[in-house]
């Protein structure tokens, strides 16, 4: 319509007025609004037709000027108050399906810019299906959002996700379908149904969630199935127009398909190839460096070359100090003989190189490195030296790196093959945490419940904390590397006597504490999240005194930091015990009385015979302890080689260096006295500047540090109680349970072990 024909139209609507009647008038006012609004962009003019409009005149068109008010209130001038004032105004029985738009934009306002979800809720639940059910349907997944991201009741925000019809609203029928699946492949690890969700996208509904749920299936095949072929047909199910963004993440992962499991360099270069700077810069770095090492591969050592140098700080510095590295060891070794450029790689590395989870060996390395250069040793300035550095220090760092790495992952307690559906029957399904009764009440108490905690090694009671391997090992810890370690105990038995002598005791009362026994969702099963490598990393980076501040400012802003008192889920490992004076090894497990005590009204004593030699097979610690044996022993054997040579022995802080190689698992392993405690860790290793690590409030609580994990009332299966706890103890904690009219019981049982 010409700017004319739209004056005109404004001119013929204005001379209506109330005498015309009341509601062509409301239909008059609510039309010259509309095209102030839509048209023009007046939003003050508009905003002055609408208010023209009373309810008597024209309920409908009441409904809908309100409606329109509450749009321009929150939309363009962003007063939310009073867009929710206007939302209010509108009553369902005047008009059900812009009340259920009205009450969904009551809903986001409480959610999204008032972070208030109860609020949110109250708004989502009074959108009823017959009143508008595409708008249902989205309330219903904004629910389930809130009670899967916010409340974390997996249950709740399943059934909502559920009550999501296809026919209603197919694109969100889809997201719905994701987040089921997600739930089922990373909560209740029922990789089957979860599956089944995920087949139930089809790419005409929501190509964007088809290509995602694609990709989860490749997945859950590659990680947990282990079924390659099948892998391969879901990633390559998805195309560039559905979401370029996950084609790329699924053309890197069959490139790594091809590269580390069927060693096809050739295809898998073909799949790396795909993936474009412009579209992902980080994946790109990551595809090249991968580039680089399947042509090293193929001997064509050029286009190596090339591919590693195209890799950029700016993109991925993980990758690039990767890229460099291996550039390096490209040019000392007898192909490129370009020392000058080997030097210049390793010293780039060692200037931002950080230690992490994936790729500890290169901080190691280059640290290494920068001090050789600094005590101008002769592996820097003599050209043979400095092309044998790779063999004699490089390896010998990785493998202690990777022995570490293996030793860890065979303590891992958890894992991603444990199912949901088997986990209730497993021996392991849960662990104790042995606590005072007002540590309890802090974590449960009313509207503002404490966290959990992990605390900081260096303040443990035990003094041969964190010292067991490295004394064995002859290497020291320096209490004043920046890098520390965060822990939390917890015990395979629940309900052990011994346990509640040592841990929990008030009022100098012993066997008065608690035990919570807390159940496997508790716990994460991803293993690179017990080292904060993003944290470290740009606290490291920001500590170089030789890099410039543009290049700490490009650093930074690479890494994705989680805000401050919130950690990510953490895997829980089984302790190692270990006597060094006769090489006694024992795993932590529990003991056979626990399975007695669980079971002794339930089975017979054959049957509980049964079931402990059934869980003791399962273990199968005597080869895990010959393999964890092994790898002690070819550690220790790296690390004297290291510390023995002459050269190395001129670093100042060698035994720092050697020691992060082996910190993943030095809190782990624990002096075989202490066998009959059982335990198992979750650990937290980071910088000491992490903004997670919660700073004393006073004095008295100067000597502890800690970071806060979540809140643990919906994890916690059972509580015991201590056999001389206070009766009052348990009279509150019935209370608190009973009150609250929990669908999970959470069971309360009183010691009765033999305490006098």
């Amino acid at each position: 319509m010409e700017e004319k024909d739209i004056d005109q139209q404004i001119e013929e609507l204005n001379k209506i007025t109330r005498e015309d009647g009341k509601e062509i008038y409301a239909l008059a006012q609510f039309s010259l609004g509309y095209i102030y609004q839509e048209i023009k962009h007046d939003y003050d003019q508009a905003e002055a037709f609408y208010l023209n409009i009373n309810k008597e005149d024209n309920p409908e068109r009441y409904t809908l000027a309100q409606f329109s008010l509450g749009y321009i209130y929150q939309e363009i001038k962003h007063d939310y108050d009073q867009a929710e004032a206007f939302y209010l105004n509108i009553n369902k029985e005047d008009n059900p399906e812009r009340y259920a738009l009205a009450q969904f934009s009551l809903g986001y306002i409480y959610q999204e810019i008032k972070h208030d979800y109860d609020q949110a809720e109250a708004f989502y639940l009074n959108i009823n299906k017959e009143d508008n059910p595409e708008i249902y349907a989205e309330a219903q997944i904004k629910l389930g959002y809130i009670y899967q991201e916010i409340k974390h009741d997996y249950d709740q925000a399943e059934a909502f996700y559920l009550n999501i019809n296809k026919e209603d609203n197919p694109e969100t029928y889809a997201e719905a379908q994701i987040k089921l699946g997600y739930i089922y492949q990373e909560i209740k690890h029922d990789y089957d149904q979860a599956e089944a969700f995920y087949l139930n996208i089809n790419k005409e509904d929501n190509p964007k969630c088809y290509a995602k749920a694609q990709f989860e299936l490749g997945n859950m095949y590659l990680k947990i199935k282990h079924d390659y072929d099948q892998t391969e047909k879901y990633f390559s199910n998805i195309t560039k127009e559905e979401d370029f963004e996950t084609y790329a993440l699924a053309q890197f992962s069959l490139g790594d398909i091809y590269f580390i499991i069927k060693h096809d360099y050739d295809q898998a270069e073909t799949y790396f190839s795909n993936i474009t700077k412009e579209n992902n810069p980080k994946l790109y770095a990551n595809a090249q460096f991968n580039l680089g090492s399947c042509y090293y591969r193929k001997h064509n050592y050029s286009i190596a070359e090339t591919c590693y140098l195209n890799v950029s700080v700016e993109d991925n510095p993980n990758a690039y100090i990767q890229a460099k590295f291996e550039l390096g060891k490209m040019y000392i070794s007898k192909i490129f003989k370009k020392l000058t450029k080997a030097q210049s790689c390793f010293f780039e590395v060692a200037k931002v190189a950080t230690y992490s989870n994936c790729h500890p060996y290169y901080y190691i390395c280059a640290q290494f490195i920068l001090k050789l250069k600094q005590n101008d040793s002769s592996f820097i300035s003599n050209k043979n030296k400095f092309a044998k550095l790779n063999k004699i220090i490089f390896a010998r760092i990785k493998k202690i790196c990777d022995l570490a790495n293996d030793i860890k992952n065979t303590l891992l307690v958890f894992n991603q093959l444990d199912n949901n559906k088997h986990i209730e029957k497993k021996p392991e399904r849960r662990v104790a945490h042995y606590t005072k009764p007002v540590v309890l009440f802090n974590l449960l108490k009313g509207e503002n419940p404490s966290k959990f905690r992990l605390n900081i090694v260096d303040f443990m009671n035990d003094p041969s904390e964190n010292q067991i391997l490295t004394s064995w090992l002859n290497i020291s810890n320096n209490p004043d590397n920046e890098i520390k370690s965060f822990l939390a105990s917890f015990s395979f038995n629940h309900n052990s006597l011994n346990q509640f002598r040592l841990y929990g005791n008030e009022d100098n009362i012993v066997g008065s504490g608690v035990s919570i026994a807390f159940n496997k969702n508790f716990f994460g099963l991803d293993t690179e999240r017990s080292i904060n490598n993003e944290i470290i990393s740009l606290h490291s980076i920001k500590s170089i005194k030789s890099l410039e501040n543009k290049q700490v400012k490009l650093e930074t802003e690479q890494i994705e930091v989680k805000s401050a008192n919130t950690l990510y889920p953490l895997p829980l490992y089984r302790c190692l015990y270990f006597d060094p004076e006769t090489g006694y090894i024992a795993l932590a497990k529990r003991n056979k009385q626990s399975f007695y005590l669980e079971n002794k009204n339930e089975k017979t004593a054959k049957a509980i015979d049964s079931e402990w030699d059934e869980y003791i097979k399962s273990l199968n610690e005597p080869i895990k302890i010959s393999y964890i044996r092994n790898n002690l022993k070819k550690i220790k054997k790296l690390i004297e080689e290291l510390s023995n040579n002459p050269e190395l022995k001129k670093i100042s802080n060698l035994d720092e260096l050697l020691s992060l190689a082996v910190l993943p698992i030095s809190c782990l392993i624990k002096h075989a006295a202490f066998e009959d405690e059982d335990e198992c860790r979750m650990i937290y290793i980071t910088h000491i500047a992490d903004d997670n690590i919660v700073e004393p409030q006073d004095y008295q609580s100067a000597n502890s540090l800690y970071v806060e994990y979540t809140y643990v009332e919906e994890y916690i299966d059972n509580i015991y109680l201590g056999p001389q706890c206070k009766m009052q103890h348990k009279i509150w904690l019935q209370n608190h349970f009973k009150k609250k009219q929990r669908e999970r019981e959470i069971k309360l049982i009183k010691s009765e072990m033999p305490l006098r």
